[in-house]
Protein backbone atom coordinates (compact mmCIF):
# COMPACT_ATOMS: atom_id res chain seq x y z
CA UNK A 1 0.00 0.00 0.00
CA UNK A 2 1.04 3.56 -0.51
CA UNK A 3 1.90 6.03 2.22
CA UNK A 4 -0.20 9.11 1.63
CA UNK A 5 1.76 12.34 2.00
CA UNK A 6 2.23 15.96 1.04
CA UNK A 7 4.94 17.13 -1.35
CA UNK A 8 7.94 18.66 0.40
CA UNK A 9 8.54 21.44 -2.10
CA UNK A 10 6.30 24.51 -2.16
CA UNK A 11 6.01 26.96 -5.03
CA UNK A 12 6.15 30.47 -3.64
CA UNK A 13 5.03 33.49 -5.64
CA UNK A 14 7.88 35.94 -6.09
CA UNK A 15 5.75 38.87 -5.09
CA UNK A 16 4.86 37.06 -1.87
CA UNK A 17 8.56 36.72 -1.13
CA UNK A 18 9.42 40.39 -1.43
CA UNK A 19 6.23 42.46 -1.32
CA UNK A 20 5.50 45.01 1.37
CA UNK A 21 2.16 44.59 3.14
CA UNK A 22 1.43 48.24 3.76
CA UNK A 23 -2.10 49.02 2.57
CA UNK A 24 -2.06 45.77 0.57
CA UNK A 25 -4.34 43.64 2.72
CA UNK A 26 -7.72 44.15 4.34
CA UNK A 27 -8.94 42.52 7.54
CA UNK A 28 -12.65 42.93 8.18
CA UNK A 29 -14.55 41.93 11.31
CA UNK A 30 -17.78 40.24 10.20
CA UNK A 31 -19.46 39.49 13.52
CA UNK A 32 -18.85 38.85 17.21
CA UNK A 33 -20.97 36.60 19.44
CA UNK A 34 -20.92 36.68 23.25
CA UNK A 35 -19.65 33.51 24.95
CA UNK A 36 -20.18 34.42 28.60
CA UNK A 37 -22.75 31.66 29.11
CA UNK A 38 -20.25 28.98 28.08
CA UNK A 39 -17.42 30.12 30.36
CA UNK A 40 -14.41 27.79 30.29
CA UNK A 41 -16.47 24.90 28.87
CA UNK A 42 -15.76 26.02 25.30
CA UNK A 43 -12.00 26.18 24.81
CA UNK A 44 -11.12 25.29 21.22
CA UNK A 45 -12.67 25.92 17.81
CA UNK A 46 -12.38 24.98 14.14
CA UNK A 47 -13.81 26.56 10.99
CA UNK A 48 -15.93 24.38 8.71
CA UNK A 49 -16.82 25.39 5.14
CA UNK A 50 -15.47 28.86 5.72
CA UNK A 51 -18.44 30.23 7.65
CA UNK A 52 -19.44 27.72 10.34
CA UNK A 53 -17.52 27.42 13.60
CA UNK A 54 -17.51 24.14 15.52
CA UNK A 55 -16.40 24.03 19.16
CA UNK A 56 -15.96 21.44 21.89
CA UNK A 57 -18.29 21.89 24.88
CA UNK A 58 -16.75 19.87 27.70
CA UNK A 59 -18.54 18.41 30.70
CA UNK A 60 -15.81 18.69 33.31
CA UNK A 61 -16.03 22.46 32.99
CA UNK A 62 -19.80 22.59 33.11
CA UNK A 63 -20.66 21.73 29.51
CA UNK A 64 -22.49 18.77 28.06
CA UNK A 65 -19.94 16.70 26.14
CA UNK A 66 -21.18 17.88 22.77
CA UNK A 67 -19.90 19.69 19.71
CA UNK A 68 -21.71 22.94 19.05
CA UNK A 69 -21.93 24.79 15.72
CA UNK A 70 -22.27 28.52 15.13
CA UNK A 71 -23.60 29.62 11.76
CA UNK A 72 -22.43 32.38 9.41
CA UNK A 73 -24.15 34.98 11.61
CA UNK A 74 -22.55 33.78 14.84
CA UNK A 75 -25.66 32.10 16.20
CA UNK A 76 -25.67 28.57 17.60
CA UNK A 77 -27.19 26.41 14.86
CA UNK A 78 -26.84 22.75 15.89
CA UNK A 79 -25.17 20.34 18.28
CA UNK A 80 -23.73 16.84 18.02
CA UNK A 81 -24.20 14.81 21.19
CA UNK A 82 -20.90 12.99 21.66
CA UNK A 83 -21.86 11.82 25.16
CA UNK A 84 -24.90 9.96 23.82
CA UNK A 85 -22.75 8.25 21.18
CA UNK A 86 -20.14 7.17 23.75
CA UNK A 87 -22.82 5.67 25.97
CA UNK A 88 -24.64 3.93 23.14
CA UNK A 89 -21.46 2.55 21.54
CA UNK A 90 -19.98 1.63 24.95
CA UNK A 91 -16.78 3.63 24.36
CA UNK A 92 -15.07 3.81 27.73
CA UNK A 93 -13.73 1.58 30.49
CA UNK A 94 -15.16 -1.25 32.56
CA UNK A 95 -14.11 -1.53 36.19
CA UNK A 96 -13.40 -4.64 38.22
CA UNK A 97 -16.98 -4.52 39.43
CA UNK A 98 -18.24 -4.63 35.84
CA UNK A 99 -19.48 -1.06 35.89
CA UNK A 100 -19.06 0.80 32.59
CA UNK A 101 -17.78 4.38 32.59
CA UNK A 102 -17.92 6.20 29.25
CA UNK A 103 -15.11 8.43 28.12
CA UNK A 104 -15.76 12.14 28.10
CA UNK A 105 -15.10 14.78 25.49
CA UNK A 106 -11.61 16.31 25.39
CA UNK A 107 -10.69 19.85 24.41
CA UNK A 108 -9.18 19.14 20.98
CA UNK A 109 -11.08 19.64 17.73
CA UNK A 110 -10.10 19.81 14.05
CA UNK A 111 -11.52 19.27 10.57
CA UNK A 112 -9.96 17.14 7.84
CA UNK A 113 -9.67 17.91 4.12
CA UNK A 114 -13.15 16.60 3.28
CA UNK A 115 -15.06 18.21 6.17
CA UNK A 116 -15.16 15.49 8.83
CA UNK A 117 -15.04 16.94 12.34
CA UNK A 118 -12.66 15.13 14.69
CA UNK A 119 -12.58 15.52 18.47
CA UNK A 120 -10.41 13.84 21.07
CA UNK A 121 -11.67 12.14 24.22
CA UNK A 122 -10.36 13.08 27.63
CA UNK A 123 -11.05 13.34 31.31
CA UNK A 124 -11.51 11.56 33.57
CA UNK A 125 -10.46 8.17 32.24
CA UNK A 126 -9.28 8.50 28.64
CA UNK A 127 -5.68 9.32 27.87
CA UNK A 128 -5.84 12.23 25.45
CA UNK A 129 -3.88 11.56 22.32
CA UNK A 130 -5.19 7.98 22.01
CA UNK A 131 -8.96 8.19 21.58
CA UNK A 132 -10.80 10.16 18.88
CA UNK A 133 -14.34 10.48 17.51
CA UNK A 134 -14.96 11.31 13.86
CA UNK A 135 -18.19 13.17 13.09
CA UNK A 136 -19.30 13.01 9.46
CA UNK A 137 -21.30 15.79 7.81
CA UNK A 138 -24.53 13.84 8.37
CA UNK A 139 -23.82 13.64 12.11
CA UNK A 140 -22.89 9.95 12.25
CA UNK A 141 -19.97 9.19 14.53
CA UNK A 142 -17.27 6.57 14.90
CA UNK A 143 -14.39 5.93 17.28
CA UNK A 144 -10.66 5.62 16.42
CA UNK A 145 -8.07 4.31 18.87
CA UNK A 146 -4.43 5.35 18.26
CA UNK A 147 -1.09 4.83 19.94
CA UNK A 148 1.85 7.22 19.98
CA UNK A 149 4.56 5.55 17.89
CA UNK A 150 7.32 3.79 19.86
CA UNK A 151 9.37 4.73 21.76
CA UNK A 152 7.00 7.61 22.48
CA UNK A 153 4.41 7.66 25.24
CA UNK A 154 0.80 8.79 25.19
CA UNK A 155 -0.26 11.60 27.48
CA UNK A 156 -2.59 14.54 27.65
CA UNK A 157 -2.82 16.69 24.51
CA UNK A 158 -5.34 19.53 24.39
CA UNK A 159 -4.70 20.17 20.69
CA UNK A 160 -4.15 17.98 17.64
CA UNK A 161 -4.17 18.38 13.86
CA UNK A 162 -5.48 16.18 11.04
CA UNK A 163 -5.04 16.02 7.29
CA UNK A 164 -6.42 13.97 4.42
CA UNK A 165 -9.64 12.02 4.92
CA UNK A 166 -9.63 10.47 8.39
CA UNK A 167 -12.35 8.02 7.33
CA UNK A 168 -10.05 6.77 4.58
CA UNK A 169 -6.39 7.89 4.41
CA UNK A 170 -4.83 10.71 6.36
CA UNK A 171 -2.85 11.79 9.41
CA UNK A 172 -3.11 12.94 13.00
CA UNK A 173 -0.30 14.98 14.58
CA UNK A 174 -0.04 16.01 18.24
CA UNK A 175 2.47 16.83 20.97
CA UNK A 176 1.99 14.68 24.11
CA UNK A 177 2.35 16.36 27.49
CA UNK A 178 5.89 17.05 28.78
CA UNK A 179 7.56 15.26 25.88
CA UNK A 180 10.01 16.56 23.28
CA UNK A 181 8.48 15.13 20.12
CA UNK A 182 5.37 15.22 17.95
CA UNK A 183 3.57 11.96 17.22
CA UNK A 184 2.45 11.56 13.60
CA UNK A 185 -0.24 8.91 13.17
CA UNK A 186 -0.80 7.50 9.70
CA UNK A 187 -4.46 6.65 9.07
CA UNK A 188 -5.03 3.99 6.40
CA UNK A 189 -8.53 2.86 5.48
CA UNK A 190 -9.90 4.67 8.52
CA UNK A 191 -7.63 3.17 11.19
CA UNK A 192 -4.12 3.82 12.45
CA UNK A 193 -1.32 2.07 10.60
CA UNK A 194 1.50 1.75 13.13
CA UNK A 195 4.03 0.79 10.45
CA UNK A 196 3.81 4.27 8.95
CA UNK A 197 3.33 6.25 12.16
CA UNK A 198 6.40 7.90 13.62
CA UNK A 199 7.86 10.61 15.88
CA UNK A 200 9.33 13.96 14.85
CA UNK A 201 11.93 15.06 17.42
CA UNK A 202 11.89 18.54 18.87
CA UNK A 203 14.87 20.84 19.02
CA UNK A 204 17.20 19.76 21.81
CA UNK A 205 16.25 20.90 25.30
CA UNK A 206 12.60 21.67 24.49
CA UNK A 207 9.62 19.94 26.03
CA UNK A 208 5.98 20.56 25.19
CA UNK A 209 3.08 20.50 27.61
CA UNK A 210 -0.51 19.63 26.77
CA UNK A 211 -0.93 23.16 25.43
CA UNK A 212 1.39 22.69 22.44
CA UNK A 213 -0.62 23.09 19.24
CA UNK A 214 0.20 21.40 15.94
CA UNK A 215 -1.36 22.75 12.71
CA UNK A 216 -1.25 21.68 9.06
CA UNK A 217 -1.23 24.69 6.68
CA UNK A 218 -2.47 22.43 3.87
CA UNK A 219 -4.63 19.41 4.69
CA UNK A 220 -4.31 17.80 1.25
CA UNK A 221 -2.74 14.33 1.28
CA UNK A 222 -1.27 12.90 -1.91
CA UNK A 223 0.40 9.63 -2.87
CA UNK A 224 3.62 10.84 -4.45
CA UNK A 225 5.98 11.53 -1.54
CA UNK A 226 7.41 9.81 1.49
CA UNK A 227 6.25 11.70 4.56
CA UNK A 228 3.21 13.38 6.06
CA UNK A 229 2.19 16.96 5.21
CA UNK A 230 4.38 19.75 6.56
CA UNK A 231 3.22 21.22 9.85
CA UNK A 232 3.89 23.90 12.44
CA UNK A 233 4.15 23.59 16.22
CA UNK A 234 3.66 26.39 18.71
CA UNK A 235 3.95 26.51 22.48
CA UNK A 236 3.53 29.74 24.37
CA UNK A 237 6.40 29.03 26.80
CA UNK A 238 8.94 28.49 23.99
CA UNK A 239 10.22 31.26 21.77
CA UNK A 240 9.48 30.91 18.09
CA UNK A 241 7.25 28.74 15.93
CA UNK A 242 8.62 25.34 14.89
CA UNK A 243 8.37 23.99 11.34
CA UNK A 244 8.73 20.43 10.04
CA UNK A 245 8.52 19.26 6.45
CA UNK A 246 6.57 16.26 7.79
CA UNK A 247 9.44 13.97 8.73
CA UNK A 248 12.60 15.77 9.83
CA UNK A 249 13.31 17.54 13.12
CA UNK A 250 12.01 21.06 13.56
CA UNK A 251 13.40 24.29 12.22
CA UNK A 252 12.71 27.12 14.69
CA UNK A 253 11.31 30.27 13.09
CA UNK A 254 12.98 32.75 15.43
CA UNK A 255 12.27 35.86 13.41
CA UNK A 256 10.74 38.58 15.59
CA UNK A 257 7.35 38.03 13.99
CA UNK A 258 7.19 34.51 15.49
CA UNK A 259 8.52 35.23 18.98
CA UNK A 260 6.01 35.68 21.77
CA UNK A 261 6.08 36.19 25.52
CA UNK A 262 5.42 33.26 27.83
CA UNK A 263 1.98 34.54 28.82
CA UNK A 264 0.46 34.53 25.33
CA UNK A 265 -2.12 32.00 24.26
CA UNK A 266 -1.23 28.69 22.67
CA UNK A 267 -3.80 28.74 19.89
CA UNK A 268 -2.49 29.47 16.42
CA UNK A 269 -3.86 28.78 12.95
CA UNK A 270 -2.16 28.23 9.59
CA UNK A 271 -3.27 28.34 5.98
CA UNK A 272 -1.70 28.12 2.53
CA UNK A 273 -2.41 30.10 -0.64
CA UNK A 274 -0.59 29.27 -3.88
CA UNK A 275 2.06 27.40 -1.92
CA UNK A 276 2.70 30.29 0.48
CA UNK A 277 2.25 29.45 4.18
CA UNK A 278 0.75 31.96 6.61
CA UNK A 279 0.33 31.74 10.39
CA UNK A 280 -2.29 33.48 12.52
CA UNK A 281 -0.40 34.36 15.71
CA UNK A 282 -1.84 35.34 19.11
CA UNK A 283 -0.24 38.35 20.78
CA UNK A 284 0.57 39.62 24.26
CA UNK A 285 -0.08 43.07 25.66
CA UNK A 286 2.61 45.42 26.96
CA UNK A 287 2.75 43.57 30.29
CA UNK A 288 3.19 40.17 28.63
CA UNK A 289 -0.34 39.01 29.53
CA UNK A 290 -2.78 37.44 27.09
CA UNK A 291 -4.60 39.91 24.94
CA UNK A 292 -7.35 39.69 22.35
CA UNK A 293 -5.43 40.63 19.24
CA UNK A 294 -3.48 38.78 16.59
CA UNK A 295 -1.33 39.12 13.49
CA UNK A 296 -1.07 37.16 10.23
CA UNK A 297 2.53 36.38 9.22
CA UNK A 298 3.98 35.24 5.89
CA UNK A 299 6.17 32.31 6.94
CA UNK A 300 8.72 32.64 4.14
CA UNK A 301 9.44 36.33 4.74
CA UNK A 302 8.40 36.99 8.33
CA UNK A 303 6.25 39.83 6.98
CA UNK A 304 3.15 40.78 9.00
CA UNK A 305 0.50 40.97 6.29
CA UNK A 306 -2.42 41.85 8.58
CA UNK A 307 -3.03 42.70 12.21
CA UNK A 308 -6.03 43.17 14.48
CA UNK A 309 -5.69 45.04 17.75
CA UNK A 310 -8.77 43.57 19.41
CA UNK A 311 -10.25 45.20 22.48
CA UNK A 312 -7.25 44.70 24.72
CA UNK A 313 -6.77 43.53 28.29
CA UNK A 314 -9.04 40.49 28.23
CA UNK A 315 -6.41 38.11 29.68
CA UNK A 316 -8.24 34.99 28.50
CA UNK A 317 -7.20 31.89 26.59
CA UNK A 318 -7.47 32.44 22.85
CA UNK A 319 -7.86 29.97 20.00
CA UNK A 320 -7.88 30.57 16.25
CA UNK A 321 -8.88 28.75 13.09
CA UNK A 322 -8.43 29.73 9.43
CA UNK A 323 -10.11 28.61 6.20
CA UNK A 324 -9.23 29.57 2.62
CA UNK A 325 -12.42 30.30 0.68
CA UNK A 326 -13.06 29.58 -3.00
CA UNK A 327 -12.73 33.28 -3.86
CA UNK A 328 -9.25 33.45 -2.32
CA UNK A 329 -10.29 35.29 0.84
CA UNK A 330 -9.51 33.77 4.24
CA UNK A 331 -11.98 33.32 7.08
CA UNK A 332 -10.38 33.65 10.53
CA UNK A 333 -12.31 32.67 13.65
CA UNK A 334 -11.16 33.83 17.07
CA UNK A 335 -12.39 32.37 20.37
CA UNK A 336 -11.81 34.56 23.41
CA UNK A 337 -12.65 32.01 26.11
CA UNK A 338 -15.76 32.91 28.08
CA UNK A 339 -16.05 36.27 26.34
CA UNK A 340 -16.55 36.28 22.58
CA UNK A 341 -16.45 34.30 19.35
CA UNK A 342 -15.47 36.58 16.45
CA UNK A 343 -15.27 36.07 12.69
CA UNK A 344 -12.92 37.99 10.38
CA UNK A 345 -12.37 38.04 6.63
CA UNK A 346 -8.83 38.55 5.34
CA UNK A 347 -8.28 39.66 1.74
CA UNK A 348 -4.70 39.47 0.51
CA UNK A 349 -3.62 41.74 -2.31
CA UNK A 350 -3.23 39.95 -5.63
CA UNK A 351 0.45 40.93 -5.72
CA UNK A 352 1.02 39.09 -2.46
CA UNK A 353 0.02 35.70 -3.86
CA UNK A 354 0.93 36.06 -7.54
CA UNK A 355 2.87 33.13 -9.01
CA UNK A 356 5.12 34.09 -11.92
CA UNK A 357 7.14 31.74 -14.14
CA UNK A 358 10.90 31.57 -13.55
CA UNK A 359 13.37 33.07 -16.02
CA UNK A 360 17.12 32.70 -16.51
CA UNK A 361 18.20 35.13 -13.79
CA UNK A 362 20.86 34.34 -11.20
CA UNK A 363 19.94 32.02 -8.34
CA UNK A 364 19.66 33.48 -4.83
CA UNK A 365 18.94 31.72 -1.53
CA UNK A 366 17.13 33.02 1.54
CA UNK A 367 16.48 31.45 4.93
CA UNK A 368 12.94 31.16 6.31
CA UNK A 369 13.30 34.57 7.95
CA UNK A 370 13.87 36.21 4.54
CA UNK A 371 17.62 36.81 5.03
CA UNK A 372 19.82 36.22 1.99
CA UNK A 373 22.27 33.32 2.42
CA UNK A 374 25.46 33.16 0.31
CA UNK A 375 26.29 29.46 0.82
CA UNK A 376 23.18 27.58 1.99
CA UNK A 377 23.57 24.10 3.48
CA UNK A 378 22.02 21.73 6.04
CA UNK A 379 18.58 23.28 6.26
CA UNK A 380 15.43 24.57 4.57
CA UNK A 381 15.85 27.55 2.25
CA UNK A 382 13.95 29.57 -0.34
CA UNK A 383 15.57 29.39 -3.77
CA UNK A 384 14.76 32.48 -5.85
CA UNK A 385 15.52 32.69 -9.55
CA UNK A 386 14.18 35.76 -11.22
CA UNK A 387 10.45 35.81 -10.52
CA UNK A 388 10.21 32.24 -9.25
CA UNK A 389 10.80 31.14 -5.65
CA UNK A 390 10.85 27.55 -4.42
CA UNK A 391 11.33 26.12 -0.94
CA UNK A 392 14.13 23.51 -0.96
CA UNK A 393 15.85 21.25 1.55
CA UNK A 394 19.66 21.27 1.27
Amino acid sequence: KTLFIMKKFLLLGAAAMMACAANAQTLEKLWSHGMTNYGAAVRNIVLVNGNEVAATNISFSGGADNVIFFDANGQMAKTYDVKAYLNEAQIGTTGDDGAFTPYTLGRGIDVDAVGNIIVNLGFPNATQGKEFVVIASDGTMRHIHCEVPAPGESDRADFFACAGNINENGYFALAPNKKNYVGVYNIFEGEQDSDYSYLVDADEGSTYTNEAKVVFPNKTVTEDAEFAPEFFLYHRSLSGVRYSDGSSAFVVLNDAAFQQGKATSTGIAAFQIDGVNYIVMPMANANGARDSWFKVVNVATGEIVAQDNGVGGDNAAMDYSAWVNADGTVSIAQLNQGKALTMYKLTLAASAIENVAADNAAVEYYNLQGVKVANPENGIFVKKQGAKATKVVL
